[in-house]
């Protein structure tokens, strides 16, 4: 059971996201790894801000029979764009004001989250020592450039107040074989997809934390949450990992 406490930010609908029922999903497998660890969980979520990758697909309308088929633009590692950095930057006191307040921030290594959290945590982070740290198992599912990532060391340089893991490996994201060329766009299976799926949430049960505020993708965060959440929006739930 995955109960939704609260919406906060721009542009949610309690409606749309089922403020003050619970929301009834599968529950998630706790035998990955061998494991039977479960824990009660307080999770902010946040997706990341609108993106250029999905400014230009709206502006290109695949599938129909009078157009071409899917061409990937190569956008690598998209970013925000103008108006997406701004929503997320509007969050920043409503993040700041949480509660409870998060012990620790989780951030997707991918550029739109990593933009994402240090606008919208900015407040946070000056009013209270927390943890920002990536975590690649947040990252989003690979289908197009845009979910390729950067290594680590430029990461570092690009987003000085995140701390990215020394044991984080250069090639964090979905290749098709270990030496594959980093940036070949091969799309990431479902079977691989929900494997990390329940690492994700295994490692989350696993953490000494009780309230962790999640900067990641919409497909990631309704896994988890239920909650189906639009660019740059925000919710509280109560999650059994």
């Amino acid at each position: 059971m995955i109960c939704l406490m609260g919406v906060t930010g721009l542009d949610v609908t309690p409606s749309k996201l089922g403020q003050g029922r619970a929301l009834k999903v599968r529950a998630a497998s706790n035998h990955s790894h061998g494991s039977l660890i479960k824990s009660r969980k307080v999770l902010h979520v946040i997706r990341h801000g609108a993106t250029e990758m999905a400014a230009y697909m709206a502006l290109h309308k695949y599938g129909s029979p009078h157009q071409e088929p899917l061409r990937d633009p190569l956008l690598y590692d998209t970013v925000l764009t103008r108006e997406g950095l701004r929503k997320v930057q509007q969050l920043a006191p409503h993040v700041a004001s949480l509660q409870p307040c998060p012990d620790a921030v989780l951030v997707s290594p991918l550029t739109r989250c990593l933009q994402t959290a240090a606008a919208a945590c900015k407040l946070l982070l000056a009013e209270h020592q927390v943890p920002m740290v990536a975590e690649p198992l947040l990252r989003e599912r690979l289908t197009l450039s845009s979910e390729v990532g950067r290594f680590p060391s430029e990461l570092r340089t690009d987003f000085p107040g995140i701390h990215f893991p020394a044991d984080m490996p250069s090639v964090w994201w979905y290749t098709a074989t270990p030496d594959a060329d980093p940036r070949d766009v091969s799309r990431e299976p479902q079977e691989v997809y929900e494997e990390r799926l329940a690492a994700l949430r295994h490692l989350l049960a696993q953490r000494p934390e009780r309230c962790l505020l999640l900067v990641a993708h919409w497909g990631v965060l309704k896994a988890l949450t239920g909650a189906d959440l639009h660019p740059g929006e925000m919710t509280t739930v109560e999650v059994q990992l």
